[in-house]
């Protein structure tokens, strides 16, 4: 037997890619995925609550709202939330020009579901789904359909006192909120 040398051959490794020859379409990939992150960020900041300039005034678990009509302006709107049970229902208040109150839920009827992103800007309650302002329904006028009217809760006004109750409040947005 003769004694050779083995010879081993390793497998040469495959060539090298050029993958850096690629690279204009590493940067066009590179500027979509930049493009769909900026549309992104910019749904969510455009889905996300608006802020009120309005300050909100949280009533106690139960707590009725009782307060003297002398402190209202017109066309000055406060904005509250009352709580019972569990349960939490924002609502207004707003002494317009003719000096009459006005009581309601700060939400619509047509968009209750989006309840939650209504906010107040310069006075004037926002929907948050219409972008539009709401008006109080009045006795007098109709409402046309699919606009964002509020909803009005009772109240009573004696010579120095206005009340809402907290109940009243709840009733009248578990009402919406069956819709």
């Amino acid at each position: 037997m003769r004694n050779r040398l083995l010879l081993t051959r390793h497998p040469k490794p495959p060539p090298r890619s050029d993958w850096y020859v690629f690279w204009p379409v590493w940067a066009i990939c590179a500027g979509l995925l930049f493009l769909l992150g900026i549309g992104i960020v910019h749904e969510y900041l455009a889905e996300r609550p608006k802020k009120s300039d309005v300050l909100l005034v949280v009533l106690g678990d139960g707590q009725d709202l009782h307060f003297d009509p002398g402190n209202l302006s017109p066309e000055h709107l406060r904005l509250f939330e009352a709580r019972a049970s569990g349960q939490a229902a924002k609502f207004i208040v707003e002494r317009t020009k003719d000096l009459t109150i006005h009581v309601a839920l700060a939400s619509c009827r047509t968009c209750y579901r989006s309840h939650d992103r209504n906010y107040a800007k310069k006075g004037v309650l926002i929907c948050g789904e219409c972008n539009g302002p709401m008006h109080f329904e009045s006795k007098g006028t109709k409402v046309i359909r699919n606009s964002c009217a509020l909803v009005e809760i009772p109240h009573t006004e004696t010579g120095r006192d206005v009340s809402v109750l907290a109940r009243d409040v709840l009733a009248q947005a578990a009402k919406l909120n069956q819709r």
